[in-house]
């Protein structure tokens, strides 16, 4: 009996507690998703260019707070692609399936998952940029990492494409 009386008052403060926190609830989150490809330009290097042909696949979704306001951002980005030398046509493929979370009360982006990796046959991966960033609005630092995070700009590309396909 006793055990039955606890597990009542269990119940009820559950209900209550769901009830209660029914209204101050948060306005429902909006998501919107895209899809987009195209050819842009890469990088010049001595003696010829590099064009990106790209495929991706984009999710965003907004929360908001009980009064409406922003309070965080989810991206899911999934993209392929392939870096092509526009003279010899040698082209290698990379892929970036990632996440990103912007945190409007803490006013920091952290980006996750694989930002991109490619291979080469034969080679294996000759770049990789992967892990977790989390990046402070108001200086632009970043102020945690982890993984290795080159970036496009600590990578040569113009190594990696150079020469016959």
């Amino acid at each position: 009996m006793r055990r039955t009386g606890r597990c009542i008052v269990a119940v009820v403060a559950t209900v209550v507690s769901l009830a209660v926190a029914a209204p101050a609830s948060a306005i429902a989150p909006k998501t919107e998703r895209f899809s987009e490809s195209g050819t842009v330009p890469f990088a010049s290097c001595d003696g010829f260019d590099i064009i990106v042909n790209f495929e991706q696949t984009v999710m965003i979704t907004e929360f908001y707070d009980r009064n409406g306001d922003l309070v965080r951002v989810r991206g899911w980005f999934h993209g392929t692609g392939e870096l092509v030398n526009t003279v010899t046509g040698k082209t290698e493929t990379g892929s970036s399936p990632s996440m990103f979370f912007d945190n409007f009360r803490t006013e920091t982006t952290s980006i996750v998952g694989l930002q991109f990796h490619n291979n080469v046959l034969g080679e294996g991966i000759v770049a990789l940029d992967a892990g977790r960033i989390v990046i402070d609005w108001g200086t632009d630092e970043v102020i945690f990492e982890a993984g290795p995070h080159p970036g496009f700009e600590g990578i040569d590309w113009c190594s990696i494409l150079a020469g016959e396909p």
